[in-house]
Order: C-alpha cells, then sequence, then structure tokens
C-alpha cells in the first residue's frame, strides 16, 4: 500500500483525527490497553462509547487473509445501503480502491498500529462527502492480532444533511502510526487481557450495532434439529417514529 505515510511521533497522532467520534474511540483505545499492544475484544465495553457505536465496525482477520465485518453499526450500514456483516472490507470501498482499507488493516494488525485514512465518499445522489476511517488492532478471545476495531466518520453528516446510499469510500491518504508499549505498566495487570468487564453483556445488546448473531441458549433434540428465528424488534433500515421517539438500532431475533 504505497499512499501509507508512517508517523513517528506517536503524541501527535490524535492530531491528525479531525471527527469528535474518531477521537473518542482512539482515546477509549488508547486508556483501555494500559501500555500493551493491543486490548482484547473481552475488554471492550461498548456503554463506555456509546456515542461511537452507529458509526463503528469490528472486522476479523481470515485465514485466507481477508478481512471481513463482524459487527457494524447501524448508521454505517443505511450509509453503504447493505448489511456490511459478512461482508468482506473491500465491499465499502469505491472502484479502484478496493484494496485500501483492507491493505491498512493487514498493516495495522502487522505493525502493531493505529491508522488513520482520510476518504472522500460518493453517495446515491452525487454527492461528496469528506471523513475519515480509524483502525485499531484488537486480539481475539484466543491472544491473536486478529481483530480491527474502528469507525468511519463523515464531516458534513448532520439531522439537516443525510447521506443519500448507497456511499461508498475512496481513499484520499493513510497514516500509520507503529505503537509504543510499555512493559511495566502492562506487567501491573496481566490479567487484564483475559476479563470480561461486560458480564455477559456483547455489542448486539448496545444501542447503535445491528445484525446480532445468532445465539442458542439449550441443545436441540431431533425435532428441533433447524432452529427457528423469529424477528422480534427493530430494523436499522427503519425511520424514526413519528413524535421524534429514538428510531431502533438492533435487529433482535430468538429461538
Amino acid at each position: 500500500m504505497g499512499r501509507v505515510e508512517m508517523i513517528r511521533n506517536y503524541r501527535k497522532i490524535e492530531s491528525v483525527m479531525d471527527h469528535p467520534n474518531t477521537q473518542a474511540l482512539f482515546r477509549y483505545w488508547n486508556d483501555l490497553r494500559a501500555g500493551r499492544d493491543a486490548p482484547s475484544r473481552s475488554e471492550v465495553d461498548p456503554r463506555r462509547i456509546s456515542g461511537c457505536l452507529e458509526t463503528m465496525f469490528i472486522l476479523e482477520a481470515l485465514e485466507n487473509g481477508q478481512l471481513r465485518f463482524r459487527l457494524a453499526g447501524t448508521r454505517l450500514c443505511e450509509w453503504l445501503g447493505m448489511e456490511a456483516r459478512g461482508c468482506v472490507a473491500e465491499t465499502v470501498m469505491a472502484r479502484g480502491h478496493e484494496s485500501e482499507m483492507p491493505d491498512l488493516a493487514r498493516r495495522v494488525l502487522r505493525t502493531p498500529g493505529i491508522g488513520v485514512m482520510r476518504v472522500r465518499a460518493l453517495d446515491g445522489a452525487g454527492t461528496d462527502w469528506p471523513g475519515e476511517a480509524l483502525l485499531l488492532p484488537l486480539r481475539s478471545e484466543i491472544g491473536d492480532l486478529a481483530r480491527v476495531i474502528g469507525c468511519v466518520n463523515l464531516e458534513a453528516e448532520g439531522p439537516r444533511r443525510r447521506v443519500a446510499p448507497p456511499l461508498r469510500l475512496r481513499c484520499l491518504g493513510a497514516r500509520l502510526t507503529p505503537i509504543e508499549t510499555d512493559p511495566a505498566l502492562a506487567r501491573k495487570d496481566p490479567e487484564r487481557r483475559f476479563a470480561d468487564p461486560l458480564g455477559g453483556l456483547d455489542f448486539t445488546e448496545a444501542s447503535g450495532f445491528a445484525a446480532p448473531a445468532p445465539v442458542f441458549s439449550r441443545s436441540l433434540g431431533a425435532q428441533d434439529a433447524r432452529p427457528r428465528l423469529t424477528a422480534i424488534e427493530g430494523d436499522a433500515s427503519a425511520s424514526r417514529p413519528r413524535g421524534g421517539g429514538r428510531r431502533p438500532n438492533l435487529r433482535i431475533v430468538k429461538d
């Protein structure tokens, strides 16, 4: 990926992030890692970053080298005009830019480092949207660097000016900062990376994320070999209710 610029001054990395939600996610992740190269996925508490959830995502590194969306915020899915969960990272990029996000994500995991991508997106109405994407490494449940938590934020999107889907991202340039570690800080709480502060709370229970993974709480007998899933609440594409109520952010299913 020839357009990645390496930034050696780690303390200035936040200055290249323009959007408050991008900065908030970075600060939360940086505090959570506590001197390590990356925090564990199980340490991330979505309640602590509720204001960022709608445009956040988590990528999973597959054995074949692809990066796939495990989770994606409802607003991000609305912008894209599709459910991003299960799609490869190339899907969200415009033609000619398909490799930019997955290449940066691989470098984020391999370095490991902090990736910031300056983007310009074209929506379905032909409107250009400037913005940025942030990519940060996470350790998986087994401890390997195989997850990327990130977000996409657009500078001018707001209540009076909305994206007309489908929207795709074009990369204007990217910056990668190697992560500085502090072994002394990391040793203070060696068990922290294996702790689960959520107490059973998953990202799919937090407002702003869509398409939860199915969870089966009982074993299936022969007559129940085929799970029956019934949508009971929410729709990521639904409009806001009359009277200004809050639009559902989740699609919840249960057997």
